[in-house]
């Protein structure tokens, strides 16, 4: 990714807490994610459906959550780091409108075919709750090959 600074393997530490992130889905982000003519769950299209539906207001689509990890990883990663893999586990619903914010924290660092492998736990919580947890492993370069 041009224009992040370079990250190498050498510089992560097992047990580092990523930089939280916060992020709000207005519900306008939240509807137009899909689509307004989405088939899926009516609440996640429209915000009244939603606050009908018991929500209070309209839900915030699990792939634009993932979506936001995804970026979040990758910018911690830096320009020479690459994601590998991402598996999410969707615990609870949001609702747009109120704010998520994202943190992660590195979990294990090893060596694979001469590429730096590190492995990172990843959630999204609204209220101090998590809604999203993932696992995500990132290649980086460990520093004598990059340079």
């Amino acid at each position: 990714m041009s224009g992040l600074p370079a990250k190498y393997f050498e510089d992560i530490t097992v047990g580092e807490e990523l930089e939280p992130l916060e992020r709000l889905p207005t519900e306008d982000l939240a509807v137009d994610f899909f689509g307004r003519d989405n088939p899926t769950n009516p609440a996640f299209r429209d915000a009244e459906v939603g606050r009908r539906q018991g929500f209070g207001g309209a839900l915030v689509p699990g792939l634009l959550k993932l979506a936001w990890i995804t970026q979040y990883v990758s910018r911690w990663a830096g320009a020479n780091g690459r994601v590998r893999m991402v598996r999410a586990a969707y615990r609870r619903p949001d609702i747009a409108g109120r704010p998520l914010t994202i943190v992660g924290r590195v979990v294990d660092k090893r060596i694979e075919d001469g590429v730096g492998v590190v492995d990172l736990e990843v959630a999204t919580l609204a209220n101090g709750q998590p809604s999203v947890h993932a696992t995500v492993q990132v290649e980086l370069p460990p520093r004598e090959r990059a340079e």
